[in-house]
């Protein structure tokens, strides 16, 4: 068995979702699985490939996408992420994307100083949009600073992000092995902000735009024998429906609101579901539980201070969450195929156990019990037997053919599968 982490939309306030990541991340919890959609897809690949290899430095950097207060105030647009769209446009950003990162911000002069020029650059940029145009701004150019996707394809689990086809009226899920910038980017694709994304003969709008918590795309969860989920869900609050303070943010409001809705109802969704399978269990992040009544009101502002406020919040969320579930979570990990393994390989009887869990008998009912362990194991101690019969039990249960393996939450994967991953060196 295994955990899996799934990661929703909402841009503003996706430092909840880095922080309380950085939390699990420092307290050892790893995933076997991890689907995302909208700005969660960014959250993940922040994990699963930082671009410079330093994860904890690459999540706690979210704090920096946010607009310094002093020019917030007085403009409050993040310019820093949403850049003018057309060619012209493209092509400046292009020319002056990665000096601009390079800017120092260890302190709030050095921050100001970035935004401010930052602000001029964006204020300058050239533009030809013109309303033959059907999108306000230009794929997100800054992507491949703080990814690196040639090593996303070397994550030790499934990696998804979920898009929208029109072509095939229906969502679809780009696993680790296809994505680039470009999945990316069409993954991102929400109406309006974003022009529909071409790729591949195809057009593809935001994922979270239809789902915003895409649990289980392609049965994912269940073909890798996951029985925990996280998920963090930080559209799905009522309180971010607030009385809009400008045209602007009635405009952000337009977006966010019925999103809450659709997030609401998709985690209502699986919850139902999820109560249904034995031995699944469905754990929502309560990000919620861990915001004033004083900061709602701002958690939608790209404004530094809110960002770093919300990192902090998801940060300590993250932290509790990890103590509060800790027993269940690390039997989870505990039961892995690759725990298991690593237990077979420990004790020097990975081939053995690959020749009778292939073998014409591998599936018959109670094979693992009733394995003669004192006559094949004989010089073993009683502790790495019983550390071996256990190991024996758990991937006895993986081996299980499902009843409905196309069910939704299907709760185990066929045989030869398992096997599959149970033979990798």
């Amino acid at each position: 068995m295994a955990v899996g982490l799934v990661i929703g939309g909402g841009a503003p306030n996706l430092p909840l979702m880095s922080g309380a990541l950085l939390a699990l991340d420092e307290a050892g919890i790893e995933f076997d699985v991890i689907s995302t959609t909208g700005a969660g897809m960014l959250i993940g690949l922040m994990y699963a490939a930082p671009h410079d290899g330093k994860r904890r430095e690459t999540l706690q950097a979210t704090r920096e996408m946010g607009v310094h207060d002093a020019i917030y105030k007085v403009f409050p647009v993040n310019y820093k992420i949403f850049h003018k769209a057309g060619p012209m446009a493209e092509a400046y950003t292009k020319f002056h994307q990665t000096w601009l990162a390079q800017m120092p911000r260890e302190n709030e002069t050095q921050r100001f100083i970035s935004d401010i020029t930052q602000f001029w650059m964006a204020a300058m940029c050239p533009t030809d949009m013109s309303k033959r145009q059907n999108g306000m701004c230009q794929p997100p150019p800054w992507i491949d600073l703080v990814v690196d996707f040639d090593k996303l394809k070397e994550f030790d689990g499934e990696f998804l992000m979920s898009a929208y086809c029109i072509e095939d009226e229906k969502e679809v899920a780009f696993s680790k092995d296809v994505i680039t910038s470009d999945h990316f980017k069409a993954a991102l694709a929400m109406p309006l902000i974003y022009e529909p994304y071409k790729m591949d003969g195809k057009t593809y709008l935001e994922g979270s735009a239809f789902d915003t918590l895409a649990f289980d795309p392609g049965h994912v969860m269940s073909r890798n024998l996951i029985d925990t989920v996280i998920y963090f869900d930080v559209l799905g609050e009522r309180k971010l429906i607030q009385e809009p303070k400008s045209v602007y943010d009635a405009w952000v409001h337009s977006i966010i609101n019925p999103l809450t809705r659709i997030a609401e109802m998709d985690a209502e969704n699986y919850e139902r579901e999820g109560k249904k399978v034995k031995g699944l269990d469905l754990l929502r992040m309560p990000f919620g539980d861990n915001i004033s009544e004083e900061q709602w009101p701002q958690v939608l502002d790209w404004s530094y201070s809110n960002m770093s406020t919300l990192f902090d919040i998801g940060y300590e969320t993250g932290k509790q969450f990890a103590k509060d579930h800790a027993e269940k979570l690390e039997a989870s990990q505990q039961r892995r195929a690759k725990a298991i393994v690593d237990i077979f390989k420990k004790l020097g009887v990975h081939k053995k156990f690959m020749d009778i869990a292939t073998g014409p008998a591998a599936v018959a009912s109670g094979w693992s019990d009733k394995f003669n362990f004192e006559k094949e194991f004989k010089d073993f101690s009683p502790k790495e037997n019983m550390q071996l019969f256990t190991a024996f039990v758990a991937a006895g249960d993986m081996f299980v053919e499902p009843k409905d393996p196309d069910a939704k939450w299907a709760a185990s994967r066929p045989p030869k599968a398992v096997a599959e991953v149970m033979a990798q060196d």
